[in-house]
């Protein structure tokens, strides 16, 4: 039996210029469990908060760096320029996971007025929210 190789272990940082949000990690990233997850219906009240303009809702489950970054106020700003440059929001896809570390990526894609776009969400083991992300469609989990 050969050993097995692993490929992209490696440290990853994913940086939320839009939202000042950072989040570190090590390890390699790779698909979760495709079932939906409790993650995955968290990033789904999340974002639902965010399209119905509760914003103290949509950070609730921040950890405390995130809290610190990007209040309800800011967040509410960058949905607002982030609507300005995509188009408002008219529905979304299906929330996809991927492992990063001790990390779990929640990636679902938005359909917006002008253009598709992608709205991200970093979670720790424990739930609370690492990261959280407006994109361009098709951006790489990094």
């Amino acid at each position: 039996m050969h050993p097995r190789k692993v490929i992209g272990a490696s440290r990853r940082v994913a940086v939320g210029a839009t939202l000042g949000a950072v989040v570190f990690a090590l390890g390699a990233s790779s698909p979760a469990a495709a079932a939906p997850s409790q993650d995955d219906q968290l990033a789904l009240q999340i974002l639902d908060a965010i399209t119905r303009g509760d914003f103290q809702a949509a950070t609730t489950g921040f950890d405390s760096q995130m809290k610190q970054k990007l209040t309800p106020q800011d967040l509410s700003s960058s949905w607002t320029t982030y609507q300005q440059a995509y188009g408002t929001y008219q529905s979304h896809g299906d929330p996809q996971d991927v492992a990063v570390g001790a990390l779990t990526v929640v990636s679902i894609p938005l359909q917006m007025q002008t253009q598709p776009g992608e709205f991200r969400v970093t979670f720790h083991p424990d739930q609370t929210v690492a990261g959280l992300f407006l994109l361009k469609a098709g951006t790489p989990v990094s």
